[in-house]
């Protein structure tokens, strides 16, 4: 129950409505239903949509030091016009099962150029 009402939440929110606005409004649903109670449960939920939808439009780029962090924008800026973001609009975050190199996830894509990679295809090619 709680999952339905912040979808609705996130509906209003999408559409344009103020944030406050739509919990006012969420709040004097739950009140006018005696389902007062279950608002900390929405607010969790809505949570967890929000960190879901979030997910879905990020853009992450994981580099194995951060002295690498400049050379792998450079590198990826066509990458970031092909897929219509900014580099301001990237994420970086340090992987450390990364050798060398970088890899860019994000809106249904990855593209890695991580030395791991590599190596990890080399060493399948050489015990098969």
């Amino acid at each position: 129950m709680e999952h339905s009402y912040a979808q609705a939440l996130w509906q209003m929110v999408e559409k344009g409505m103020k944030p406050k606005e739509a919990v006012a409004k969420i709040r004097d649903a739950l009140e006018k239903r005696g389902r007062l109670s279950i608002l900390p449960k929405v607010g969790r939920a809505f949570a967890r949509i929000a960190t879901r939808e979030g997910a879905k439009n990020a853009v992450v780029l994981s580099v194995a030091k951060e002295k690498d962090a400049a050379g792998a924008k450079r590198e990826t800026k066509d990458l970031f016009r092909e897929m219509g973001i900014e580099a301001g609009d990237v994420e970086v975050r340090l992987d450390e099962t990364l050798i060398g190199g970088w890899r860019l996830e994000g809106r249904e894509r990855l593209h890695d150029a991580s030395y791991k990679k590599y190596l990890l295809s080399v060493y399948n090619r050489a015990t098969t």
